[in-house]
């Protein structure tokens, strides 16, 4: 299949994980790539893992997403290599300390340094990235937003994590109808917990996350759904917010149904306060 022949799509945290699977499916969709992460030597491993998945193009640039002219840097390399910039992969995340550290178990017992980190990587990394990204794409653009079940779980033990990444919900509601003159969608893609990406480091999930509804999965699952909304046959789509596993349940007409519903039912009830 090559839904994605002659599209540019820009990964980051393309260096391993979902990255990397997401890179190596639009390579083998027909894309070409541009990859960036911040080890130089992983960006060349899944390089070559695009080629011999069939991509004749595939260029790589060591990228901090919380470093605005790194992020610029991506972008505009993708534009000037190739001459155009279709798709968006907003990937690169941390969840640094959080996750590994059995001391950050409430709001109040996390670190200032930790909580800076992950808002600056997590927030406004993905801020950065539209910024670099969304002007730069015509109409038919794809810019997609890896989110995260955990960002809709406002509970105990959701973390200052969770709290990151919905703001992937927010930034993704206010860019699609930004962009919908220009024809540029906005969409968020949830992988569900990996159990592969080390995000939660060499010991698994620790036990008192694994109290939380977070499904854990392998990093194959978001790839379908992945190259779907970059590929023209999503052109309908902007808004929206979906998971691999729901794709791969339900597939693109699954999904659409699905929307179409929640557009069609009446909103609820609210008391009027702001």
């Amino acid at each position: 299949m090559q839904e994605l022949k002659d599209k540019v799509a820009v990964v980051t945290g393309a260096s391993r994980g979902l990255g990397e699977a997401m890179a190596v499916g639009f390579a083998r969709a027909g894309a070409t790539v541009v990859l960036g992460a911040r080890t130089a030597a992983d960006l060349d491993r899944v390089a070559e893992r695009c080629r011999e998945a069939g991509a004749t193009d595939v260029e790589v640039l060591v990228t901090d997403v919380a470093v605005e002219d790194d992020v610029e840097r991506l972008a505009q390399t993708a534009v000037d290599r190739f001459g155009r910039l279709d798709v968006f992969v907003a990937n690169a995340a941390t969840s640094y300390g959080m996750l590994t550290d059995k001391r950050y178990t409430d709001l109040p017992s996390y670190d200032l340094d930790i909580v800076e980190t992950m808002f600056r990587v997590n927030a406004i990394g993905m801020w950065l990235c539209m910024k670099a990204a969304l002007p730069r794409m015509a109409q038919g653009g794809s810019f997609i937003a890896i989110g995260s079940e955990t960002g809709k779980m406002a509970r105990a033990g959701s973390g200052v994590y969770a709290v990151t990444k919905a703001t992937v919900d927010v930034f993704v509601a206010i860019a699609s109808g930004e962009m919908a003159e220009q024809g540029v969608r906005v969409n968020t893609l949830m992988p569900g917990g990996m159990v592969d990406t080390q995000l939660f480091g060499p010991n698994g999930m620790p036990e008192y996350l694994k109290a939380l509804p977070v499904s854990t999965t392998d990093t194959d699952i978001i790839v379908p759904a992945a190259v779907w909304l970059a590929s023209d046959d999503s052109a309908d789509i902007t808004g929206a917010a979906l998971s691999g596993r729901e794709f791969n349940s339900v597939g693109a007409d699954g999904i659409r149904a699905r929307l179409t519903a929640a557009q069609t039912t009446p909103p609820m009830p609210t008391s009027g306060t702001v």
